[in-house]
């Protein structure tokens, strides 16, 4: 009975070290980790650029927009005529325009031919499925790539993780040593928040850095209204990413200009 027990524990504690809490970015381990990183560059094009999701159901479109004016030089970006300014004569007159993208003008008439807004927003049911209203909220990595490629001009490779193999893991960390080394390429996770402990469910986030080490990835998680960002295992995202997103599998975005 004894040793029955010592085992339960031995498994218990297994499954709490590889289940355990993710390190916060901005705790001293945190630090620690992107400081000594050798593949950390994404974390400074893109933290200057970071937004958390304007709802619950905008973390495709936050990331999107993070990477959009991330990759943009201010000037180039057309005005965002929904939100600039019309000023009024008694102070000059004429527009205070507005060069950056944002999460509320990210959808329009070129995205709606991909999948409607209303769709995305839960305003729309997507369709009929026997005989009621069907609901498909927000986007599947491939919408988010289609709107990305086809809308936006990225060239966007999607890697689907059917595998939680070592193999894949590989693969997956090779993947990240070198494009997040880089200056144009930059990596979008597609995961189950719930298996990494992060309190959201099909998610959509940029990944900033990799640290060899300890085998973590930092998640600049756009979802600040539940946590913050965090370092997590990457055998725990790669089983976050090997789950379905309906008839498919979850995974990761390459995404450059």
């Amino acid at each position: 009975m004894k040793k029955v027990f010592a085992f339960f524990i031995l498994l218990t504690f297994s499954w709490q070290a590889w289940a355990g809490e993710n390190v916060k970015w901005n705790s001293v381990e945190g630090l620690q980790r992107l400081q000594k990183s050798k593949f950390n560059q994404d974390f400074y094009q893109l933290v200057n650029f970071y937004q958390p999701q304007a709802n619950p159901l905008y973390c495709s479109i936050a990331t999107s927009v993070i990477l959009l004016n991330a990759t943009s030089e201010n000037a180039k970006i057309p005005s965002q005529k929904n939100i600039q300014i019309n000023l009024p004569k008694e102070i000059g007159g004429g527009v205070a325009e507005f060069h950056s993208y944002a999460q509320s003008t990210f959808l329009n008439d070129a995205t709606d031919k991909i999948k409607k807004r209303e769709v995305i927003e839960l305003k729309l049911a997507a369709g009929k499925k026997n005989g009621q209203d069907f609901f498909d909220a927000g986007m599947s990595m491939a919408e988010m790539e289609k709107i990305l490629s086809e809308v936006y001009n990225f060239k966007v490779a999607l890697q689907r993780f059917e595998k939680n193999d070592e193999k894949s893991r590989g693969q997956l960390r090779q993947d990240l040593q070198k494009y997040l080394s880089d200056n144009t390429n930059f990596v979008v996770v597609n995961f189950d928040g719930k298996i990494i402990g992060n309190g959201t469910r099909g998610h959509f986030s940029p990944v900033a850095a990799y640290d060899q080490d300890s085998d973590s990835v930092l998640v600049m998680d756009v979802a600040l209204h539940k946590t913050t960002w965090y370092w997590t295992d990457l055998s725990k995202l790669a089983a976050a990413m090997n789950t379905k997103d309906g008839d498919s599998f979850r995974g990761y975005l390459v995404v450059n200009r």
